[in-house]
């Protein structure tokens, strides 16, 4: 993933679910998604908050990585 953004609050959760989702259903043999999310504290909050862990930190960004089995919740 590399932006997902709304103004609904909880509709950001909402939408990395059903896209995880459908990635699953699709490509069955991928087990984690990874994100190139910007370094700032509301992307991380947002990231940790749905389940993510830090994967990866570069100059600019940040990869939050996903396990798909997690998200069915």
């Amino acid at each position: 993933f590399y932006t997902i953004w709304s103004y609904t609050k909880g509709s950001g959760r909402q939408l990395i679910i059903e896209a995880s989702q459908a990635i699953q259903e699709s490509n069955p043999t991928i087990t984690n998604l990874v994100t190139l999310s910007p370094k700032t504290e509301m992307a991380e909050r947002f990231h940790l908050k749905n389940g993510a862990w830090r994967y990866r930190e570069n100059d600019d960004t940040i990869n939050y990585a996903y396990k798909l089995d997690e998200q069915k919740t």
